[in-house]
């Protein structure tokens, strides 16, 4: 056995580190809803593919040039084809709310990516199905689809888990993710499971199984073959790939003989700038390019090789579905079914698609915009409005306002009809968590829990075509920063500053490139400078404290990041370095309530459990501790630290075996950059233990 000493050392060592955020895990649904007491009319299978980021005109049956993708136009030529599908906010989270509820963001309550929960009233497909008796299942990719948003209300299984995205030191404005191919595995796992319990294969006992790919979505990698393959056009591989896995999970359909009563409706939550009007991304505007998105729908019933020509909606898609399976879509649907122009051509009262993005406001600090679509005319509602009229300029090149006046104000008033008078707007409410997570968070002591961040949407700010240029060089920052040019980023940041010097993105960016930089000290002065200049966000704060961590001044920290929690307590990241800062300064109460506010919000946050087990090492309570280790690594197998607390507390209760099984799980996951300082001794004490390497 090693020396007491040599153990004690070794068992209270923790390291600080930029730790990741591993949001998710597979998470159920909220209360148990009530049975419906009918069936569905149509007994089948719904299979609701949502991929996102994608281009209309990057789908082969759309453009024909752009990209090969033969599962989609496979798909589109056995059902039918939206020629103008519409989404109604180009960002993730507030459009696969609209999709869900048929509803828009007014309605369903989600603005924006982050800080806005879905309304617990509002019915969604889950909710619809699993009344009406179906399974039902979600896989999706990103964290911002987070179950902590409420989009799992009504799912057996939400399947949210990024702990196979795990990455340190994640880049401002790349989310932790899952490559498609995990998402495909995860999803053929669940259809095989379920087909051997019968499920999808008979009269009442159908399933409804939503996937969710995010690979388009910047930064562009795609795998081999489709990075050689499309070298000089890495957005375009990524789509090709998605292609191939939404191929691979509708063979899987067809071999279980699932296809002919499988309901499949494949869409995109938004599309991709690339550069027109000028921005490379999406968020920020409002034209075709990043609202217009390819729809696809297949199934008993659906007419093959069909084209719908009139404009159609993300909100329309629940409806439509519902109509399709015979159930009740609820009093607060804004959307219309499309089975009248699916099945007979009728045309349906969707010609009025409302369009709104917060982004600008609260990520850049410049105007909201709005929009109202129909087939012919677009106006987008901002300092300097725009009209185009899309059947002549379906690139939204001319903007026609000042002769067509009067088609723009029949627009605003279709447009406040659903919004409500500007003078309505004022200030908007986020809301971070749902009202449960809330009291137990005020119950821990957070009374900031229930304080919501006010953001004025009163078209105040820059209008956002002015700071196209801004724009553009944040996004080629984002390219620099991804591909590790932190210099060169640096240069251009610095340039844009003086421009926009309330954009917080700039300052965050900019902050980020010096510590990339080993440049500390000027990462302090540029976050200290944001919050000069009132363009602080809590990861301001929260980056401040790290920068205390770094120079050993924790009392500091501990102050800057108490700031960042108050501002916002689902900054999980923050309140987990917060948690780890307390440990190192004794503060064990204050450690324990940090982490049961993580926890109650994510229960199945590794992290937390592992540092959980390290405060009951310090209180002596080794079973417990023991407990948290095990959760740890059962949430995510390849938390490198949990392995080698679990072998101390091995070796302390003297079981030599099991303590170096533990210690070369440790070593095997184990990177020297960051556990370096730990490898020798794990080393060691696997000799002492009589263990070889």
């Amino acid at each position: 056995m090693p020396s007491v000493n040599r153990t004690r050392q070794f068992r209270m060592v923790l390291i600080i580190f930029a730790l990741t955020l591993h949001l998710g895990a597979c998470s159920s649904s909220g209360p148990t809803l009530k049975p419906a007491p009918t069936a569905p009319a149509r007994d089948v299978n719904l299979l609701l593919i949502t991929i996102d980021t994608l281009r209309a005109d990057h789908v082969s049956c759309y453009s024909g040039k752009k990209v090969r993708t033969p599962h989609f136009d496979a798909l589109a030529s056995r059902g039918v084809r939206f020629d103008q599908a519409i989404v109604h906010v180009p960002l993730t989270t507030p459009s696969h709310a609209s999709i869900l509820t048929g509803s828009y963001p007014l309605v369903n309550r989600i603005r924006d990516n982050g800080g806005f929960v879905l309304d617990n009233q509002i019915p969604t497909l889950a909710t619809l199905t699993k009344e009406a008796g179906f399974r039902t299942a979600a896989i999706v990719a990103s964290s911002v689809l987070h179950h902590q948003y409420g989009m799992n209300r009504g799912f057996d299984l939400y399947q949210d888990d990024m702990n196979e995205a795990a990455r340190t030191n994640i880049l401002p404005g790349v989310v932790a993710e899952i490559r498609g191919e995990v998402v495909t595995k995860r999803a053929l796992e669940w259809l095989e499971t379920s087909y051997k319990q019968g499920i999808g294969l008979r009269a009442g006992m159908n399933f409804f199984l939503w996937v969710h790919f995010y690979d388009p979505h910047f930064p562009y990698d795609p795998p081999a073959p489709y990075h050689s393959q499309y070298a000089k056009d890495l957005y375009s591989g990524e789509v090709a790939f998605t292609d191939e896995q939404v191929g691979k999970l509708l063979k899987a359909l067809t071999d279980r003989g699932l296809q002919e009563r499988t309901l499949i409706f494949l869409m995109a939550d938004h599309g991709e700038g690339l550069g027109d009007h000028g921005e490379y991304t999406h968020g920020v505007f409002l034209y075709d390019e990043t609202v217009h998105v390819p729809m696809l729908v297949a199934g008993p019933g659906i007419p093959a090789g069909k084209v719908v020509t009139q404009q159609v909606r993300a909100i329309d898609v629940m409806p439509t579905i519902a109509d399709y399976l015979g159930l009740s879509a609820g009093a607060k649907v804004q959307g219309t079914s499309l089975m009248p122009t699916i099945l007979e051509d009728h045309p349906v009262q969707s010609n009025y698609a409302y369009l709104e993005t917060l982004y600008p406001k609260t990520s850049h600090g410049w105007s909201e915009l709005r929009a109202m679509r129909t087939d012919e005319w677009k106006l987008i509602t901002a300092p300097k409005p725009e009209l185009y009229k899309l059947k002549n300029d379906r690139g939204e090149t001319s903007n026609v306002l000042s002769r067509h006046s009067t088609d723009a104000d029949h627009l605003q008033k279709k447009m406040w009809e659903i919004t409500g008078p500007p003078e309505s707007f004022g200030k908007l409410q986020t809301r971070q968590v749902d009202e449960k997570t809330m009291n137990e968070l005020q119950s821990l002591g957070y009374a900031s829990a229930g304080r919501r961040r006010e953001i004025r949407i009163d078209m105040s700010g820059p209008d956002p075509k002015d700071r196209v240029g801004v724009l553009n060089v944040l996004d080629q920052v984002a390219d620099l920063m991804n591909h590790d040019r932190f210099a060169a980023a640096v240069r251009a940041l610095e340039r844009i500053q003086r421009e926009d010097p309330t954009n917080p993105v700039i300052y965050s960016k900019l902050g980020t490139c010096y510590q990339r930089t080993e440049r500390f000290e000027k990462a302090a002065h540029v976050y200290r400078r944001a919050i000069e200049n009132k363009a602080d966000t809590d990861q301001t704060h929260a980056e401040i404290g790290n920068l205390y961590v770094r120079k050993g001044q924790l009392k500091e920290a501990v102050v800057s990041m108490e700031q960042a929690a108050e501002m916002n307590l689902t900054n999980l990241q923050n309140l987990t370095n917060l948690a780890t800062t307390y440990l190192h300064l004794g503060r064990l109460p204050e450690t324990e309530r940090v982490l049961k506010a993580i926890l109650s919000q994510n229960a199945r946050h590794s992290m937390a459990q592992n540092l959980y087990g390290i405060l009951e090492i310090q209180r002596g309570n080794g079973n417990e501790a023991r407990a948290h280790f095990e959760k740890a690594i059962d949430v995510n197998p390849d938390l490198t630290e949990a392995y080698m607390n679990l072998g101390l507390l091995a070796e302390k209760a003297g079981e030599p075996r099991i303590a170096i099984d533990y210690y070369k799980k440790f070593l095997a996951r184990a990177r020297w950059r960051d556990h370096g300082e730990h490898i020798p001794k794990v080393k060691a004490a696997i000799a002492e233990l009589g263990g070889r390497l």
